[in-house]
């Protein structure tokens, strides 16, 4: 295995400083960048980045196009490589040795860019495959409710797996069926505070919910400041081996085992499996058969803290192929039969 070059190693980690401090850039888009860097570096076995040029940039980029990865990885590590060398441009020691004209050259063509950014139809489950898979997970003990109620909660709520493990049983203000979404406390997406009340879609999803805060409070005698959706209690049985043993009162580090347990439902009631963030498309899909006023979709959009209702329409709400010939045939037909009532209208007017 080359070994890494210490100087590519100074200059990466004053630019992740850079991204971190002055980007405002997250740890994991941290770690993505320095991944494709990574790759660019493997590439050129671990030579001085002072020796970019144009021919690293194609050698490079014709190398992507054969791993095998897909095109909107190829797009976004390219993407990723373009600012890091315009950054690097800049740079004492750097400035003469890379050129602006040779870091053109890591970009795709028009045709391969367009397919790379392409949005991938991604398909998500439908209120009825949600009540489905709940309706077969077992809700006897502590963990087997809590589980049944995740999926609840998700359901008529469209949280973020990240906010839903750093929920709180204060954040949920069950007079007004709210949950708040406080950025200092709930990990938001760019901590934004998100005010979600529970959406309308079924009673038996919102008094699944409802009756696992009570067995919290009640039974468990979880208090305010105890996680909404605690992690799984560790034990060990006869054997020595590890083995559930209840609830924590501590959060989830982080959202893989909820992920996991979706998925798991899912497979238990012979479904395909779906992540919590494709619920989100679920209840976008539902505001649209619902035929929701211009105010309700603004309402539905802010409940799922998009500050723009395009959002909810472009990134969540496109519309399915049949819903899409459902809508179109039925304006057809409407348009049809009003023609036909207006005929009949003419008609007897002229009769009488």
């Amino acid at each position: 295995m080359t070994d890494k070059n210490s100087k590519n190693e100074r200059i990466k980690r004053t630019y992740f400083h850079h991204l971190r401090h002055a980007g405002g850039k997250s740890e994991q888009t941290i770690r993505q960048i320095g991944r494709s860097i990574a790759r660019f570096e493997a590439c050129i076995a671990q030579k001085d980045l002072k020796s970019f040029d144009q021919r690293q940039a194609v050698y490079f980029k014709d190398a992507l196009t054969k791993t095998g990865l897909a095109a909107a990885t190829i797009h976004s590590t390219l993407n990723d490589l373009r600012r890091f060398f315009g950054w690097l441009a800049l740079q004492p020691g750097y400035k003469r040795a890379v050129r602006l004209t040779d870091i053109d050259y890591l970009s795709l063509s028009e045709k391969d860019t367009r397919a790379a950014t392409a949005p991938a139809e991604k398909s998500f489950p439908t209120l009825q495959m949600v009540e489905k898979a709940i309706a077969a997970m077992p809700s006897e003990i502590a963990i087997e409710k809590r589980d049944r109620a995740m999926l609840a909660f998700t359901a008529i709520t469209g949280i973020r797996d990240g906010a839903l493990i750093s929920l709180k049983l204060k954040h949920f203000d069950e007079a007004r069926r709210l949950v708040l979404q406080d950025p200092r406390e709930v990990s938001t997406k760019f901590s934004k505070r998100i005010d979600t009340f529970l959406f309308p879609l079924r009673d038996a999803l919102e008094a699944i919910f409802l009756e696992w805060v009570s067995y919290l409070r009640n039974e468990e005698l979880f208090g305010d400041h105890d996680p909404l959706f605690p992690k799984t209690a560790m034990g060990q049985d006869e054997d020595q081996c590890f083995t559930a043993d209840g609830l924590s009162r501590e959060h989830w580090s982080n959202a893989t085992p909820v992920r996991n347990i979706f998925k798991g439902a899912f497979r238990h009631a012979g479904l395909p499996t779906f992540t919590p963030h494709l619920f989100r498309k679920m209840i976008v899909s539902e505001m649209y058969q619902r035929g929701l006023s211009v105010a309700e979709c603004k309402a539905w959009s802010q409940n799922l803290g998009h500050e723009g209702a395009m959002t909810t329409l472009t990134s969540y709400g496109k519309i399915g192929l049949e819903e899409q010939g459902r809508l179109i045939r039925w304006t057809k037909q409407h348009e049809s039969e009003e023609y036909l009532l207006s005929k009949i209208r003419a008609l007897i007017d002229q009769r009488t």
